[in-house]
């Protein structure tokens, strides 16, 4: 729910750009054209000092806040956090949020038509990496004339894109909000993204378009127990059953959630897509890409004031990931904050609107100050 003082971003038009020379990928192959698809929020100033860029999830795209249309039944993937007087406050800051590669939302990705073939690139789509969002981003700014950040801001598969433009570009931004994402990814979520990929692989290799589609519905549902908490699902389902309990599909209500969450799911994704952002996230690791594997010499390059905010209950990305990199910006004598936010609702907590009040203060006080 909206405070008193909290407007809305209203209507909004989706954008695109191409990009007709592409991009150089880090696995050293030439991506071109690349279309991206873009969305932005409250006014420029003068002197474009006033920009927020905001990363999305895995599953989000740049549709942060407001609608397309009247009748569209919720808001952008952020409106809790994006609009007038909200955290991210349009009335003072330009917030922009770019979809990136290998997403399906209007940017270049494996469904695409391939220049070489004519066909969808599918699984001949290259390889893509966090570093090659983070260019693409830093591409669609520079073509519109940004070249300097007053904040990135990203949770999740986004806080990685943040983390990145931190130490990639560290004189890019003033300011570094990375939510529920540490430095590198760990063996737990390199297991959970092989199980899930494996499901499409082998939906694909034995019942072709539609054995991926039920591979990204199972995918789907491993991923988001991923995302919640055992406190959380207690709390919503317990072990109530269904009115009508099937032995072998759905008995519990739990069952049915997580059955209607990979349904919902089909109707908007990919697994295609998925595959690709899933092993991007894997190889995210900054102490190996700007350390030589040391942590301590990649944040080293950091001139950004940051924010990390975690959730006590996140066992996708815990809080102790954070920890070790904002204790070591700490030893570095960088500007750092680092916020454990007590919330039964897991990794996705900062998608949920009861967990607003208390990080809507944290995030205005420090965009603001």
């Amino acid at each position: 729910m909206a405070s008193p003082e909290e407007g809305e971003v209203g209507l909004v038009e989706p954008q695109q750009l191409i990009l007709p020379e592409g991009l150089e990928l880090a696995c050293g192959q030439r991506l071109a054209p690349v279309e991206v698809a873009y969305e932005t929020y409250g006014q420029l100033a003068p002197t474009r000092d006033n920009v927020i860029l905001v990363c999305h999830a895995l599953s989000g795209g740049s549709h942060a806040a407001g609608r397309h249309n009247p009748t569209d039944r919720k808001p952008g993937w952020w409106d809790l956090y994006i609009g007038p007087g909200k955290a991210l406050d349009t009335e003072r800051f330009f917030v922009i949020c770019i979809n990136v590669l290998a997403s399906p939302y209007g940017t270049t990705s494996p469904l695409s038509i391939n220049p070489a073939t004519g066909q969808p690139y599918r699984l001949d789509f290259p390889p893509i990496t966090v570093t090659d969002w983070v260019e693409l981003e830093r591409a669609v700014l520079e073509r519109l004339g940004i070249h300097h950040l007053h904040a990135v801001v990203g949770g999740s598969t986004g806080g990685m894109r943040a983390f990145e433009w931190a130490v990639r570009y560290p004189d890019w931004m003033d300011k570094a909000v990375v939510i529920a994402s540490p430095a590198r990814s760990s063996p737990m979520v390199i297991a959970l993204n092989h199980i899930q990929r494996q499901t499409i692989l082998m939906g694909l290799e034995h019942g072709g378009e539609a054995g991926a589609q039920r591979g990204l519905a199972l995918a789907r549902m491993l991923a988001h127990i991923s995302y919640l908490s055992e406190d959380a699902l207690w709390r919503k389902f317990a072990r109530e059953m269904v009115e009508n309990p099937d032995q072998w599909a759905v008995a519990y209500q739990m069952e049915s959630y997580l059955e209607y969450k990979a349904h919902t799911f089909l109707q908007r994704f990919d697994p295609y897509c998925y595959l690709y952002i899933t092993r991007a996230m894997d190889h995210f690791d900054l102490a190996r890409d700007y350390g030589e594997g040391d942590l301590t010499r990649a944040l080293a390059r950091v001139q950004a004031e940051m924010l990390f905010i975690s959730f006590t209950s996140d066992w996708l990305f815990p809080p102790s990931g954070q920890e070790e990199a904002a204790e070591t910006l700490r030893q570095l004598g960088k500007q750092v904050h680092h916020a454990i936010l007590d919330s039964p609702w897991g990794h996705d907590s900062f998608l949920v609107e009861r967990v607003k009040p208390l990080m809507r203060p944290l995030l205005k006080g420090f965009l603001e100050g």
